[in-house]
């Protein structure tokens, strides 16, 4: 009986990691991206600066590092709720695990509106009027801030249930 708890502990605590660690590394990369893309894009002229950014990007973009990321983390938190970690048998516990993974699914809806509303026309398909790109770019640049904070707290909870023993 013991083993079988200690392997479940066990199981829990990867997952626990897993996604403890790429939930921190994907809002540590929207914190990079705030910093370093939108500074680029709304300094100077923006159109100009989309281009440079579009010929920048020519062979592959971030999505590439973003798409297994949160499919990683999508994954730890299911296997975290849906199959009854020990993290869910404590109120608290299953709190913490309850608001990272809501901040984590409200900084995915950003990222698939940001993705398909503003990315793919502005960089990938060049189909948006010269006069709305500034506009697009800032409003990348203001829901961008959800994609590193939302992160930070969910890492933040998450952290709660990292205890040495």
């Amino acid at each position: 009986m013991s083993k079988s708890i200690t392997t479940k502990s066990k199981r829990d605590f990867i997952w626990l990691m897993l996604t403890f660690i790429s939930l921190t590394g994907l809002g540590t990369v929207e914190l990079f991206e705030q910093i370093t893309y939108v500074t680029n894009w709304l300094v100077g002229d923006p159109v100009v600066n989309a281009e440079r950014f579009r010929q920048f990007h020519h062979a592959v973009d971030a999505g590439v590092f973003h798409f297994p990321v949160s499919t990683i983390v999508l994954i730890g938190f299911i296997m975290l709720v849906i199959k009854k970690s020990g993290f869910m048998q404590d109120p608290v516990q299953k709190r913490a695990v309850w608001i990272a993974f809501i901040a984590y699914l409200i900084t995915y809806g950003i990222s698939i509106y940001i993705i398909t509303g503003i990315n793919v026309p502005v960089f990938n398909e060049n189909i948006v009027p010269v006069k709305s790109i500034p506009g697009k770019l800032k409003a990348w640049g203001i829901l961008n801030i959800f994609r590193f904070v939302l992160p930070a707290y969910g890492v933040y909870k998450l952290s709660s249930l990292l205890r040495l023993k």
